[in-house]
């Protein structure tokens, strides 16, 4: 799976490189030169670079995900884009600007959204999960969620991970 991940950052890196190439960079043999290295590798171009993959990276996206990620993260911008290939389907792992990342399924639907310490979009808790939240952790907030077969799992402010079934009734605290 890791290895699947590395491949595609790869192809993507080339496939960038290769974008960017305007048939003048190369040398007669067809190798790179420096100017092309210095966009794809560390250096003072490396900052023009940045907004290219990205933008690379959100096209490669399916038009849901795309969708999703403005409606509940609009400030935000893809940074990064890990798939994997499961059960005959695509999955995304995407990491926004904000260091935001949220998980998609074979069916393009989040499937875990992780903010580390910024709030989960409270629009995608479960109102029973969030109420649960407010009544018992009311100076806390979500900045992790996860969609599991048997119900969710959450992870407040303070690190407290909490279990709920798939109705949203409270589980207990996650161990």
């Amino acid at each position: 799976m890791k290895a699947n991940k590395l491949l595609v950052s790869c192809v993507l890196g080339l496939a960038l490189v290769a974008c960017n190439n305007n048939g003048g960079n190369q040398s007669q043999d067809g190798t790179p030169v420096a100017q092309e290295q210095a966009v794809a590798g560390p250096g003072p171009d490396s900052a023009q670079a940045q907004p290219q993959a990205a933008s690379a990276q959100a096209q490669t996206l399916p038009e849901a995900v795309t969708t999703f990620l403005q409606k509940y993260f609009p400030g935000a911008t893809v940074s990064r884009v890990e798939t994997d290939t499961d059960m005959g389907g695509q999955e995304y792992d995407v990491i926004l600007s904000d260091g935001t990342e949220v998980d998609f399924d074979t069916s393009n639907q989040w499937e875990s959204i992780d903010g580390h310490t910024k709030a989960v979009p409270a629009t995608l808790v479960p109102s029973s999960v969030a109420s649960y939240v407010k009544g018992n952790y009311a100076s806390l907030f979500i900045t992790k969620i996860d969609k599991k077969h048997t119900g969710y799992e959450i992870e407040l402010s303070n690190g407290t991970e909490l279990k709920f079934d798939g109705n949203g009734n409270f589980m207990g605290i996650d161990d």
